[in-house]
């Protein structure tokens, strides 16, 4: 059912030790208010089918918290993922999908963020990943209701990830119909090596994931590959509310996202 992540020839970030942490635990959604969460600016000086289009300049304001991620599968090895820098107290915390990093019980070693990457450039170098925060639904049963986590990425020489780049804002419990711009790196367009995005519609709810406990996944209209799995799902342009979990070989113009209810919402607020 999910989308494979992507195995592609990229060169893995330096080996370093990479702390699990689970947050949150509760998989029932209560009645609870909106959480939103505003962005932050950076700091000053700082082969795709149809529907998905290339980001002409990665680097622009506007796209540059969206990136890719790198990382080595102990037994596939090397893969990517997409990801999305995004607004929390330590400035170094990037939205990813569960399975990016944890997997069949395996966790990946030698993660690394790369925001804007086009090509082989890296215009904001590379952010090494000292810390995965995951949800214990996703890590312990593979719960696709669940299937994000963050990256907790060391400063590079030009700073912490959120001064470089900026950030995204993040919200929840927000409209199953509204309107998504998704980002991500997929395998079809040049094995990965370049950003597109999506101008998707939410449509509603995955019927299969109705026998999960939690809310069940929400489909959007885009039709990236493998690869794009953890790329950020904006509403308004500026809020992340989603992160692509998986696909259908026979609805290639759909992916899917966790539904970010107040479970999701308490795991963000809960991130360093």
């Amino acid at each position: 059912m999910l989308l494979a992540v992507a195995l592609c020839l990229v060169s893995p970030a330096a080996a370093s030790a990479i702390r699990i942490v689970e947050v949150g635990g509760a998989a029932l959604e209560g009645p609870t208010a909106p959480v939103t969460v505003p962005g932050r600016a950076p700091r000053r000086g700082g082969g795709a089918l149809d529907s998905s289009l290339r980001v002409l300049d990665a680097t622009d304001i506007s796209t540059r918290t969206n990136g890719k991620i790198l990382g080595v599968d102990p037994k596939e090895g090397n893969f990517s993922c997409s990801g999305t820098a995004i607004n929390t107290p330590s400035k170094s915390i990037v939205l990813t999908a569960g399975h990016c990093v944890v997997l069949n019980g395996i966790t990946a070693s030698r993660i690394a963020f790369v925001p804007a990457y086009e090509h082989e450039d890296r215009p904001f170098g590379t952010f090494n990943v000292s810390s995965v925060y995951v949800m214990p639904q996703w890590r312990h049963g593979e719960n696709p209701d669940f299937d994000v986590a963050a990256l907790g990425v060391a400063p590079n020489h030009l700073g912490d990830l959120t001064d470089v780049v900026g950030a995204r804002g993040f919200a929840t419990s927000r409209s199953r119909s509204a309107d998504f711009q998704i980002y991500g790196y997929p395998a079809a367009a040049l094995k990965g090596e370049e950003m597109r995005s999506c101008r998707a519609h939410g449509l509603g709810s995955d019927p299969l994931t109705f026998s999960f406990v939690g809310p069940p996944t929400i489909p959007g209209d885009c039709d990236m590959a493998a690869g794009s799995s953890g790329g950020g799902w904006l509403l308004e342009g500026t809020y992340v509310d989603g992160v692509t979990s998986y696909g259908y070989a026979n609805r290639p113009d759909l992916l899917y996202s966790p539904y970010f209810g107040s479970a999701i919402g308490a795991f963000l607020n809960a991130l360093p």
